[in-house]
């Protein structure tokens, strides 16, 4: 199966500034989670982010922005033919600080990328949601 959720830990090397809705959005240096999803060349688009930096891509999706400035620490990929991605970001919503509208444009969620502060929390929680 090719399609699916995904979850991307991303470390962003220094204090950044992203336009999102027209807007410039100030980003931290630090560790952050954003939640994706493919309906179709889900393994294709994992790696396209993973290797974004390397690449000779164009920014198409928010995340871009993100990757041009940081690296792809960790994924993890969740075959499933059913749209999953905002059941997983109201899950970290209610438990992460997040980037308001950052991805998520067609979600009834705030957003598509969250602080990791604590990476043991993370762990943890990533834990409970998918065992």
């Amino acid at each position: 199966m090719n399609s699916g959720t995904y979850l991307l830990l991303v470390e962003i090397e220094r204090d950044i500034e992203v336009k999102i809705k027209r807007k410039e959005i100030k980003i931290k240096k630090g560790k952050y989670l954003y939640v994706g999803s493919a309906m179709k060349n889900l393994h294709q688009r994992v790696g396209r982010h993973i290797s974004f930096k390397e690449g000779d891509y164009k920014k198409h999706w928010h995340i871009d922005s993100l990757l041009e400035n940081g690296k792809v620490l960790f994924s993890i990929i969740i075959p499933d033919g059913i749209y999953k991605e905002e059941k997983f970001s109201k899950k970290f919503n209610n438990n992460f600080n997040s980037i308001k509208n950052f991805g998520a444009t067609d979600l009834k969620t705030d957003s598509n990328l969250f602080i990791i502060e604590n990476t043991k929390k993370f762990f943890e929680f990533l834990n409970e949601i998918l065992v």
